[in-house]
């Protein structure tokens, strides 16, 4: 056999095979239990999202020492205040040229503080403690929008 006569024997078996797989797999799903019957799917896809999410963290989106300075002293402000904070926050920085860094805190993409920051070590800790009293500010008011939403049709992560 040449080597087109080879590649053809292999291509109709493994065609073979994907076929009478795939007929197993119908009489399999044939002879299972009807969805209605178990839990519902809404039920299994928020038992899913409850526990596949990982809460809590403060994410490090800085570059240089100054962001690190005031990540550092952010974020253990932010554990010693909640300890069991369930929200994720990302803290970033965009270094400039002339007047240190800007950084900004982010829940779920929303700006929540921006501050620009010179060097120092005084200045990023002030920025710190000035930080967490916004984003205290900022929990409490999305933790009550979020208890007072409608969800009548909608989930909160459908909102």
């Amino acid at each position: 056999m040449n080597r087109n006569e080879i590649k053809y024997h292999i291509l109709i078996t493994v065609a073979c095979f994907i076929l009478s797989d795939s007929a197993l797999s119908e009489t399999q799903l044939e002879n299972t239990k009807s969805l209605e019957n178990g839990p519902s799917l809404e039920n299994q896809a928020k038992a899913f999202h409850d526990y596949s999410e990982v809460g809590g963290l403060i994410i490090d989106r800085t570059m240089t020492r100054l962001g690190e300075d005031f990540y550092s002293n952010f974020s253990q402000l932010l554990n010693d205040r909640y300890e069991s904070l369930d929200e994720n926050l990302t803290v970033t920085e965009r270094p400039t040229a002339l007047s240190g860094s800007i950084i900004g805190i982010y829940h779920r993409n929303k700006p929540i503080y921006r501050t620009a920051l010179s060097p120092g070590k005084r200045q990023a800790q002030d920025r710190a403690e000035e930080a967490l009293r916004v984003v205290s500010n900022y929990i409490i008011r999305w933790e009550a929008e979020r208890l007072l939403q409608d969800t009548f049709d909608l989930d909160h992560d459908e909102i």
